[in-house]
């Protein structure tokens, strides 16, 4: 699934990935587990080896929680500005699938970043890919209809739907999910 997080093919993720493998402790999570909330400090990071991650927020004025993201298996994990200067998250983080996550304490990686150089310009480049794919997903709300949103995703991650649910993909898009069925079936009767 390494199309959905784009950001993730311009970052030497080697580097991540053996802190979290040699530092971090394997975690084996059930389906709808929690590993963050919004609101608490979780100081630390980790590399998903098996199952699907999504993140989520709440609008407090309609009341509903919304998918702002996933993570699938060989990519990372975090809230990464909570995480890095440990302050309370703004997002829940919850396992969509039984998941096999090293995870690994921040401080290693501050750690690490004061040890070498290199590991500096890793977790810069990390971190300009990560507001990228940020800035590119804010600029859809406004530039794309629904309709086009959800004609690009599948056009980037065409295996997104045998991965996720309708209605994670429709919370994603921030469309309801009979809103996305009306799409599907106008999408379906225009081919």
């Amino acid at each position: 699934m390494i199309d959905f997080n784009s950001y993730m093919q311009n970052i030497d993720t080697v580097f991540f990935q053996q802190l979290c493998m040699e530092y971090g402790q394997l975690k084996h999570l059930k389906r709808n587990e929690y590993l963050s909330l919004a609101g608490e400090i979780w100081p630390y990071f980790g590399f998903l080896e098996k199952g699907i991650v999504k993140y989520t927020c709440k609008n407090q004025t309609e009341n509903k929680i919304y998918n702002v993201g996933f993570s699938f298996a060989h990519e990372f994990i975090a809230d990464y500005p909570a995480c890095l200067y440990k302050i309370p998250a703004e997002i829940n983080i919850q396992t969509i699938t039984a998941c096999d996550i090293y995870i690994c304490p921040i401080q290693i990686l501050k750690q690490k970043l004061e040890e070498k150089t290199e590991s500096i310009q890793a977790a810069r480049i990390a971190a300009e890919q990560l507001f990228f794919q940020s800035y590119a997903r804010y600029l859809d709300l406004y530039r794309f209809t629904s309709e086009e949103r959800y004609c690009h995703l599948l056009k980037r991650c065409p295996e997104i739907l045998q991965l996720l649910s309708l209605k994670e993909i429709a919370s994603y898009l921030k469309i309801t999910p009979t809103h996305m069925s009306r799409i599907r079936k106008s999408i379906t009767m225009n081919t």
